[in-house]
């Protein structure tokens, strides 16, 4: 922490670094190179276009209901989670097969956390619309703020990540008409009076200031890496099942159609969960 906290350091603070700071930073780094962080003025550049792709991204992920107790013990008392599992074994199913919980289980078992909470997302059965499957949880934590934190997280080193796949596109194609160059990604890329003969090589342009460059216009687009569309936020009870009906749609890179909430549920449940699977395969991209 220290050498990326020196890093925002070495200028005068524009604003407030947030704890998510660090860990794009960090990624930058290893995705782009250190060169791309080296500026004078790159801290007064990127921390403020973070703190704007920030606080969009809570606004999104505080419009995901929850956290809903999906123990096993409380299942058939919970006509909520009685609808959105179609059987008790299957949310041992959905915690056991998922991918992304078996570290954050260990972790929070080993730290004496008695209850972990995370993204759950479902998707509607073809055959029955009523139904759902596919139960998969992710971004676990110690408390509600912490998984909501934690999406928050991974959709901002997401955005880093995606967009050194496409510093590596444009890299690997050595060299595109000018037309063709679009490091920002945007939907209309050549610039208005550009000769759209010429021709761009990627050795020459991908310099570290126009990779920061790339970069922050990415940052400034966050709704194109996630949104959460439709629903409401229910109420605390789990009585209604009609409640269902207002879980939100989760729109990530992932093309899958996810219903998402937060749950909540005893540790010791989703440890036991991992260890009766013999294999984790479900996961959602984020």
């Amino acid at each position: 922490m220290g050498f990326f906290s020196n890093l925002l350091n070495q200028s005068q603070a524009t604003a407030c670094v947030l704890p998510e700071t660090h860990a794009v930073i960090r990624q930058m780094v290893s995705v782009l190179g250190f060169d791309v962080v080296s500026s004078a003025d790159y801290e007064s550049r990127v921390v403020p276009v973070i703190n704007a792709a920030v606080e969009y991204f809570d606004q999104q992920i505080a419009a995901i209901p929850g956290p809903l107790d999906i123990s096993a013990a409380h299942y058939m008392h919970h006509p909520l989670v009685h609808a959105l599992f179609p059987a008790r074994q299957e949310i041992a199913h959905g915690i056991g097969r998922s991918m992304d919980v078996k570290q954050s289980l260990a972790f929070l078992s080993g730290a004496d956390q008695h209850e972990a909470f995370g993204l759950l997302g479902v998707r509607r059965q073809k055959d029955s619309p009523q139904g759902f499957c596919e139960h998969t949880l992710r971004t676990l934590a110690a408390t509600e703020s912490g998984a909501r934190q934690g999406l928050r997280t991974a959709a901002l080193l997401h955005v880093v990540t995606a967009f050194g796949e496409h510093v590596d596109k444009l890299r690997h194609r050595v060299q595109l008409p000018r037309a063709e160059w679009n490091i920002e990604n945007r939907p209309d890329p050549a610039p208005a009076g550009a000769d759209k003969g010429d021709l761009v090589l990627a050795s020459e342009e991908l310099r570290p200031g126009n990779l920061l460059h790339g970069l922050l216009a990415w940052l400034q687009r966050p709704a194109e890496h996630l949104r959460v569309e439709g629903g409401s936020r229910p109420g605390t009870s789990q009585a209604d099942p009609a409640q269902i009906e207002t879980l939100p749609g989760l729109r990530t890179r992932d093309r899958r159609r996810w219903l998402v909430c937060l749950v909540r549920f005893p540790t010791a449940e989703g440890v036991a969960a991992i260890h009766n699977e013999e294999r984790q395969y479900r996961y959602i991209r984020i």
